[in-house]
């Protein structure tokens, strides 16, 4: 029997879903597209300065998103938008290998804009990566949160992540000051318990 049989399957490029936050706001979920590289960068404008130290990337430059926008391929980085009146509130993004060891595997981020943290919409974005890894065929997700985001912390833990690691002091944020990571994981499909043959 082939997994397609067993496991419900996904077609991102048709994917789209409306939910209803807490307070009743109505919200589009979809892939982005190279036509959101102006929303997203303005998206990012918005985040406060205290929340952009503790990113990966240098969100303040247009080019960057603008080379995102250019090179997306969902087989490797797959970036789920949350839509409010043509505005971008949210973003989340799934991350894999498409080979090697670490192939059943995916590294998520999710960024809620601060007006729309307490209405639930972190916690709606990181239930449906989790879904849509689960029909990806994705058997583990993994998250890298500094130490300092309890919030972000705690919304994993709510949505069945748990610690498997803390390293204190393993990044340096925007000012250069060290940052412990907090390393979470959530276990999406159990592992493949087929027989393998090993040659080496």
């Amino acid at each position: 029997m082939k997994e397609s049989d067993i496991y419900p399957t996904i077609d991102i490029n048709t994917y789209q879903k409306e939910a209803t936050l807490k307070d009743g706001t109505k919200i589009l979920l979809r892939p982005m597209v190279a036509e959101d590289q102006d929303a997203l960068y303005e998206f990012f404008q918005a985040i406060p300065r205290e929340d952009a130290r503790y990113l990966r990337d240098d969100i303040s430059s247009r080019h960057l998103v603008e080379k995102w926008a250019k090179k997306l391929d969902y087989a490797k980085t797959l970036p789920i938008l949350a839509i409010k009146d043509d505005a971008i509130i949210g973003d989340a993004t799934i991350n894999r290998r498409r080979f090697g060891w670490k192939h059943h595997l995916g590294t998520v981020r999710v960024f809620v804009h601060k007006e729309y943290r307490d209405v639930g919409l972190g916690h709606l974005m990181i239930d449906e990566l989790v879904d849509i890894a689960y029909k990806l065929g994705i058997e583990k997700l993994i998250v890298e949160i500094p130490e300092l985001s309890t919030a972000a912390i705690h919304a994993f833990n709510r949505a069945g992540f748990y610690r498997v690691a803390e390293i204190p002091n393993m990044v340096k944020d925007r000012e250069n000051m060290p940052v412990g990571i907090v390393v979470m994981m959530k276990d999406v499909r159990p592992a493949h318990d087929d027989a393998y043959d090993y040659d080496f």
